[in-house]
């Protein structure tokens, strides 16, 4: 009889035991929250409440890794977050943020609150947003604005979570809104390269069209900034022979070019570095470079180009592909300091000659077919019978 009560009772111990291993031994879990922001960066400045029936029955700190782990009876739980940084500006979807015995882990994402600084634009107020995802109101009778300034470099991605509304890039500046997208947009994306040189004065304005409810406006860094040629350094253009001072003889004539003419003899002087016409003792070839330069029929002088744009060629192959960058400022800046003050001439070098042809060529200045195409007349027709081969000798003069 003994023998009998004692199996009896090692067969209910050992069945007990199979239903506790069945349940978790104990009947605890580890209840796992992760807490990141909209680009799935941790976000460790944070509490998770564990709650049951609306009263906290645990706590646990995020650690580095946006992780709060806790063990606790087996159970369904409701997580509520408790922000340790007394600036956080941070919202959250409420909905589904339940733990059970079956649903041990969740992550929980962060988007910020819209703030109430605005930039008032033409087309109305436009609010800032910062990097990561902001949650905002549609306005369902038109078009919202919101300003992007970026505090790094990358590419930045712009999107829309939870509405069907059409976002769009409306432009790099506050004072006016361009009225239609000025960049790809893509499944209701777009991207904008930010780049050093940019920072502190970039922005970007993006519109989202009416809209129902509410939605998640993002501005998440996804890479690097594209690569572009303005991205090479310049190549800075050297004279080969300093620049000397030069003062126009007293009385001398100066004379134009006839850019419509058969053609012109120009000849380099190995011993003084200057071009002279028809021989290498002939009239002196000077350049209008200085301020007090006269005009040209098509152009002021180097100096006033040179304070409004600068002067510059990107080079190519003939495959289009990208060489360098030369810039040729402060040669003709040297130039510029050592010419006839009265006149502002200085005789034509080797370097100027170069230096107006590459200018010329980037600026589209003897291409007809480009914009910038100089010789036209006052109804703003191209000039007939302009010698393309000399046609740089308009920023020349000669003596006579």
């Amino acid at each position: 009889m003994k023998k009998n009560i004692k199996a009896l009772l090692l067969a209910v111990v050992m069945l007990f035991a199979l239903v506790l291993t069945a349940c978790g031994g104990s009947g605890e879990a580890d209840y796992t929250v992760t807490v990141t922001d909209a680009a799935g960066t941790p976000y460790n400045q944070v509490a998770v409440k564990f709650m049951q029936n609306g009263q906290q029955v645990a706590m646990q700190l995020a650690g580095e890794n946006g992780v709060a782990q806790k063990t606790l009876p087996k159970g369904d739980y409701t997580v509520q977050l408790q922000f340790t940084d007394p600036k956080a500006n941070f919202v959250y979807d409420t909905e589904n943020l339940t733990l059970s015995a079956d649903k041990t882990e969740l992550t929980v994402v962060l988007s910020m609150a819209l703030g109430e600084e605005y930039f008032e634009l033409a087309e109305g107020k436009a609010y800032y947003i910062s990097e990561g995802s902001t949650n905002i109101t549609l306005n369902p009778e038109g078009r919202s604005y919101f300003i992007f300034t970026p505090k790094q470099v990358g590419k930045f991605e712009f999107s829309l979570n939870g509405s069907d509304a059409a976002i769009g890039y409306f432009g790099g500046s506050v004072h006016y809104v361009w009225p239609e997208s000025a960049v790809e947009v893509v499944d209701n994306k777009f991207t904008v390269d930010i780049k050093q040189d940019q920072l502190g004065g970039a922005i970007v304005i993006v519109g989202v069209n009416a809209g129902e409810g509410n939605a998640l406006l993002n501005a998440i860094r996804v890479g690097d900034p594209s690569w572009t040629v303005e991205d090479e350094p310049w190549s800075i253009y050297e004279a080969a022979t300093p620049a000397t001072a030069y003062t126009l003889p007293a009385g001398a004539k100066v004379n134009k070019f006839d850019i419509t003419a058969a053609g012109y003899t120009l000849v380099l002087n190995e011993t003084d570095g200057f071009y002279h016409l028809d021989t290498v003792d002939g009239p002196l070839v000077l350049v209008q470079i200085g301020n007090t330069a006269e005009e040209t029929e098509y152009l002021p002088p180097f100096a006033t180009i040179l304070e409004k744009q600068g002067l510059r060629r990107y080079f190519y192959d003939d495959g289009g592909n990208f060489l360098k960058k030369e810039e040729y400022s402060q040669c003709v800046l040297n130039y510029i300091e050592k010419a006839d003050e009265a006149s502002g001439l200085y005789p034509l070098t080797e370097d100027l000659k170069y230096i107006i042809a590459n200018t010329g060529i980037q600026m589209g200045w003897f291409d007809v077919e480009n914009a910038g195409y100089l010789f036209k007349d006052s109804n703003g027709n191209p000039v007939i019978g302009v010698n393309s081969d000399i046609s740089w000798l308009f920023m020349c003069r000669y003596l006579g």
